[in-house]
This record gives structure tokens, sequence and C-alpha cells, in this order.
């Protein structure tokens, strides 16, 4: 599979995926994703400028990285890194053992559910747009023809809740938690677009906004379906990033990174690091001492 968030017209991707092999490969524009919200009054707040100054201070930090967090680096600097989430859900397993949860997660997101109660989840979806939403040929367009589907969002949102409560127990209260909060859908009618060429759904597009009670003005967003056998291929040079390494990483800002010598963390220990360090004050690095 592969997957791409772009602005529109944008030369690069704010986020793009690729599952490859049984491993997953991500970039990302960490500060092109922070400018998104950059004209909002809460990124004007002295939370979102304080949040911004840490963002920089990573960016223009990630080259003191030592060697062996090179792919801890490139993920920070929007390189192409890959996971293998195996991995990942193993290191979150025994990360809940160590919890005393033994490594259950009762019904988390990041928990798999068996197909059959996949197929009754995506079945009260299904019937809960069919039974609320109205459909009207909108045309041709670029070789597409396009329907129009609209649906009042808070309803739509009820009927899913109410479809899901059969399954509760299966998918844990985590992930029915999740899916309750759409009963808290905004009471506005959504439209979306929905293209459809040679037979196969090619695009959605629709008003992100009406998706927000306070938003204003409107947020266009389309979705395209790229079908066909184009083969998808790992991107070269991709380093793997590990569940140690990002713990790494977070050990090297809370010591102050220092290793030999005494030297400074390139992420500082004071109030303005981006990991917002622990130790403060200029605490010494444990490990500065020579041996």
């Amino acid at each position: 599979m592969t997957f791409k968030l772009a602005k529109k017209d944008a030369d690069k991707p704010l986020v793009e995926l690729r599952g490859v092999a049984q491993k997953m490969y991500v970039r990302g524009d960490l500060k092109a994703i922070a400018e998104l919200g950059g004209k909002s009054e809460k990124s004007k707040s002295a939370k979102g400028a304080k949040g911004k100054q840490a963002l920089d201070e990573l960016l223009k930090k990630a080259d003191q990285l030592p060697p062996s967090l090179d792919a801890v680096k490139g993920a920070i600097k929007g390189d192409w890194v890959s996971l293998d989430t195996k991995s990942f859900e193993e290191f979150g397993k025994s990360f809940g053992k160590d919890k005393g949860t033994s490594g259950k997660t009762n019904g988390s997101l990041s928990d798999s559910l068996d197909p059959k109660t996949q197929k009754q989840a995506l079945e009260a979806m299904r019937k809960a747009l069919m039974d609320n939403a109205k459909f009207a040929d909108a045309g041709s367009k670029d070789g597409a023809d396009h329907v129009k589907v609209t649906a009042n969002a808070k309803t739509v949102g009820k009927q899913v809740v109410e479809g899901l409560k059969p399954l509760k127990d299966k998918l844990g209260d985590k992930r029915f938690d999740k899916f309750s909060k759409w009963e808290d859908a905004p009471d506005k009618d959504v439209t979306v677009d929905v293209a459809v060429k040679d037979g196969m759904l090619s695009a959605l597009s629709f008003d992100a906004a009406k998706l927000d009670k306070d938003a204003k003005g409107e947020l266009p967003v389309t979705i395209g379906f790229k079908g066909g056998s184009e083969k998808i291929e790992a991107p070269a040079g991709a380093k793997e990033l590990k569940p140690q390494d990002l713990m790494g990483a977070a050990m090297f800002a809370f010591m102050g990174g220092g290793g030999q010598g005494g030297a400074k963390s390139p992420f500082g220990s004071d109030a303005n690091s981006p990991f917002g360090g622990p130790l403060g004050g200029g605490a010494q690095d444990p490990f500065s001492k020579s041996v």
C-alpha cells in the first residue's frame, strides 16, 4: 500500500507512507505540518509560540545526535525511515508487562480485530451512511462520473455508535470510547463528491471544515485513489527506526546527551529544550566523567 498527504501544488508531501514486504516506510515534513496551523489563534498563543520554538530547536540540533541514532536524525529531518511494525508491537507488549498489564491493552487501538468483528463493524458504518445519505447525479468531469453524497454528520455519528454497541466487548473500552466521540459530531450536512472512473472509485472530495463545530470558512480536501498494477517499491536508503532508538533519543535528551567530556546536550537541559528536560537548570550529565 501507499499513502501520501500533501498540500496542493507542494513540492514535498507532508506525510508519505509505503507498505512493502511486511515493513512500513514513512517520511514527514515536521516543519510544514507545524505550519499548517500557523495562522490560527491557538498557534499565536504563548503555548503555540513555545511549541514552535521547541520544534525549531529540535530541527537545528538534529545533526548533533550521535551516529547510533541516525535513524532518529533522519526521521526528524524528513528522510525515509523503515518501521518493523511487529517489533513495535512486541516492544509495546513488553512495556505493558513491565507495568503489570501482562501485555494486554484491553482493546486499545493497537490491538487487531478478528475478521468477523471487522466485518460487523464496517457493516454498522455502511448501514449508518446508507440509511441517512442522499445521492444526486453531478454529471461528468475529466473522464469521471460524479455523484454527490450528502448526510448529516451528527445523525450518522449517532447511528454508528448505536450499531457498534453490540460489539463493545470485542472492540474493547478504549477503541469503543474513540468511536463514541462520533456522537459529538457537528449538526451539519456534509457533502462528499464521489468520482468514479472506469468503474472504479478515483477520488473523494469534501469540505473538512464541516466536521468542526467552530470552523469558519472552508477547508477543501480531496482524497485520490489510484488503481492498477503499478509496483510499489521500498524507498532507497531508508534507515530502520527501532523502538529502542526512540528510547535512546529520549534518554539522550534526558541525560544531557553530552557523552564524554561533559559536552553540552544538543537538546539543552533547560526549559527551552524541545523535550522539556526534566533535569533542568543545567543538571550535570551523569555520564560526563571520563573513564
